[in-house]
């Protein structure tokens, strides 16, 4: 592995204060798709935008921002954008409204023209669980297509019966939020929660590995990342435990399959974001020997993707609580 380079894409001007809880795909057609919750201002609460920056050059330069979702008065917060790309080649999109409370839903969109223009929205909010659950939210990152074609995202909640507050975002619980159909239906899988190891699991990526498994990894309320494997990705998940290999600040971390091994980028420190490094394991997410560092002073939510026609692997990451996301660029070989 080695860094090719590093830049600022997003910064303040005079509309956002803050770009925070970065997404990124790369399409069949090789055009790198970021996309970003662009606040007003810092609260996670803030009237806020999602938008979509495209590059066809490799991450080069990305064209004019596409506004995929608008907060309102009744709704300011458009949050969690994930995106993934089906075997037709349609890509989805998924964000939530206010996290799902107070009349929030969640939404679904399609694009058939490689994120040029998007479907309008389709209410999936049946599908999450709203009476058992307050808070809710997707990813965020990515999503995945499986090699049978099922649509799959990690999702976190706050159920009800845990008595908090409806906007509180922990105590926590995970689950996988799939689609059988290419998006016309969606369904919740199986609910993981505490451990005498994992205290409110919440923000989580998968993967799936070259046997078919699905691995999860996942942020949760200690210092270190925990993990997760399922045959289906929906249920019966095994070695659901913490991952020691994997210090963590309490932080969003990414993974990605990239040909037969794991990627997996986040800040690698148990005390504060920063110190972004890029890790890989060959055993599917087991040990990860080899290490990337990144940005040793800078760090914040971090994500990941892969173009493997050039090939490249690119991170996005936080400055500062989104004052600056910058986009890094890797040699995988």
């Amino acid at each position: 592995m080695r860094l090719i380079d590093t830049k600022c894409v997003w910064s303040p001007d005079a509309t956002y204060q803050k770009h925070r809880i970065p997404g990124m795909i790369v399409t069949d057609k090789g055009t790198l798709l970021a996309y970003t919750e662009a606040r007003t201002e810092d609260s996670d609460w803030a009237r806020m935008d999602i938008l979509l920056y495209r590059s066809t050059d490799h991450g080069e330069s990305f064209g004019a921002p596409i506004v995929l979702a608008h907060g309102t008065d009744a709704h300011k917060t458009v949050n969690n954008p994930v995106m993934m790309q089906d075997k037709e080649g349609n890509i989805h999109f998924l964000h939530a409204e206010d996290y799902g409370i107070n009349g929030g839903r969640i939404l679904h969109y399609t694009s058939s023209d490689d994120g040029l223009t998007w479907s309008l929205p389709q209410d999936i909010t049946y599908a999450t669980f709203p009476s058992m659950r307050n808070a809710f939210a997707l990813g965020p990152g990515h999503g995945i297509c499986t090699h049978d074609g099922i649509l799959l995202v990690p999702v976190w909640m706050v159920p009800k019966e845990f008595g908090q507050p409806v906007d509180s975002h922990v105590p926590s619980i995970i689950s996988t939020l799939y689609s059988l159909d290419s998006g016309k239906t969606w369904d919740m899988g199986e609910m993981l929660g505490d451990t005498e190891e994992i205290v409110s699991p919440n923000e989580t990526v998968a993967a799936e590995l070259p046997d078919g498994q699905i691995y999860l990894n996942i942020r949760n309320m200690t210092n270190y990342r925990a993990r997760a494997y399922s045959v289906t990705g929906i249920d019966e998940w095994t070695e659901y435990g913490r991952d020691k290999d994997l210090p963590d600040p309490v932080c969003f971390g990414s993974v990605i399959r990239f040909q037969a091994d794991l990627y997996f980028v986040n800040c690698n420190s148990t005390e504060r974001r920063a110190n972004v490094c890029l890790r890989k394991s060959s055993d599917g997410g087991r040990t990860w020997p080899a290490l990337l560092p990144i940005d040793k002073d800078r760090g914040g939510y971090a994500e990941i993707a892969a173009d493997e026609t050039v090939p490249l692997i690119y991170v996005l990451y936080e400055e500062d609580g989104g004052t600056c996301c910058h986009l890094a660029r890797i040699d995988p070989t």
